[in-house]
């Protein structure tokens, strides 16, 4: 379960992110197919997110929330529910 802060979470989130799309630099409004996100890059992204913060993500989550700012939001709501 997340327990992270937002901020946080967000840093983790873009971390995990810049490593999974090859990029330097996403802000947290970036949209992820934007920038060149596809289901092999969501797969990627739920499965680190699931390692490093031990919650699990349905690759939908990030389909539908395809910012980090947005996919922050929903897994602390998520993790709360």
């Amino acid at each position: 379960m997340t327990t992270q802060s937002g901020t946080g979470l967000v840093e983790v989130l873009i971390g995990i992110w810049e490593e999974a799309l090859g990029m330097a630099d996403i802000g947290m409004e970036e949209n992820f197919f934007d920038l060149g996100g596809d289901s092999m890059a969501a797969t990627t992204i739920a499965t680190r997110i699931q390692r490093e913060l031990g919650q699990e993500v349905p690759i939908r989550l990030i389909f539908n929330h395809p910012t980090v700012a947005e996919l922050a939001a929903a897994l602390t709501v998520e993790a709360v529910a």
